[in-house]
């Protein structure tokens, strides 16, 4: 059972540590954690960092564990998710923004891959465009300039 000074301790922490607690107890980054809440890493760092000495916690992942024993001594309202935050490589996510997502959230490796496809594609695009005219104009008698 928690006691009243743990209480009032963990009482002290705002949602957004709780928030980024729960997700370095599940261990993630603070880059993913900023991607999942929709803030900055410099500011998960910061949450993490007043989270920690409000706790008096060694590290930041003790703070973690150190809530999540909290609260499944005094609530278990926060299932703990085995999903994995970071997007999946593949299928590529269109690079242009969309009604769920205006921002673009690519990783630099997806963002890697799009440049590769872009590349590739677009000489192949032109040549056939340019193909496609020239077997056009022979087929009406044109002479091709």
């Amino acid at each position: 059972m928690a006691t009243v000074i743990e209480s009032e301790r963990f009482g002290k922490l705002t949602t957004r540590h709780r928030d980024c607690l729960r997700l370095v107890y599940q261990h993630r980054k603070s880059a993913e954690i900023a991607h999942t809440l929709g803030i900055s890493p410099r500011y998960v760092d910061n949450q993490l960092i007043e989270a920690k000495n409000i706790l008096g916690a060694s590290s930041r992942f003790d703070a973690a564990c150190q809530l999540a024993a909290y609260e499944s001594e005094v609530d278990s309202s926060h299932p703990v998710e085995i999903t994995s935050s970071i997007e999946p490589f593949w299928p590529l996510p269109v690079p242009l923004p969309t009604k769920g997502k205006p921002t673009s959230t690519l990783t630099w490796q997806q963002v890697l891959v799009w440049g590769g496809i872009i590349a590739i594609v677009t000489p192949i695009a032109v040549t056939v465009a340019t193909m496609v005219i020239v077997s056009l104009t022979l087929l009406l008698g044109m002479k091709p300039a």
